[in-house]
């Protein structure tokens, strides 16, 4: 994985090892991130990102819990093959698309509003 893809907000109010999570899923669901691929290890993505390894840790624990990564520290983690890679893709798409409606609420947009946003927004001649 690109470190430079791993952006992470200090000032939000979501913890730390949540946006590295959510980041790597990021970053799979976009396959910047691809099957068997290595991440960087505890030690490096700690240091790049300046934070304790115990908070990369957690990530990569939890991810591997859900069994996106696989992996130990002192092995190493990769990108975990699974049949349910695109199924995982479509949850991730659709809760970054309950956050994006949430705000649009949040802003005053209607569902039409929102509704002809997406319809101005889609290419043309795409896939329907």
């Amino acid at each position: 994985m690109l470190l430079n893809e791993l952006v992470i907000d200090f000032a939000s109010p979501t913890p730390v090892y949540e946006q590295i999570k959510k980041s790597i899923k990021q970053a799979i669901a976009r396959s910047i991130l691809v099957e068997s691929q290595p991440l960087p290890s505890i030690r490096d993505l700690a240091s790049f990102l300046k934070i304790n390894p115990n908070t990369v840790a957690r990530s990569y624990r939890e991810l591997t819990q859900e069994k996106i990564i696989g992996g130990r520290p002192g092995v190493g983690f990769w990108v975990e093959k699974n049949e349910q890679l695109d199924l995982r893709k479509s949850d991730i798409l659709r809760e970054e698309f309950l956050k994006f409606m949430e705000r649009a609420v949040e802003m005053g947009f209607s569902r039409q509003q929102v509704r002809a946003l997406l319809e101005d927004m889609l290419p043309q001649g795409g896939k329907e």
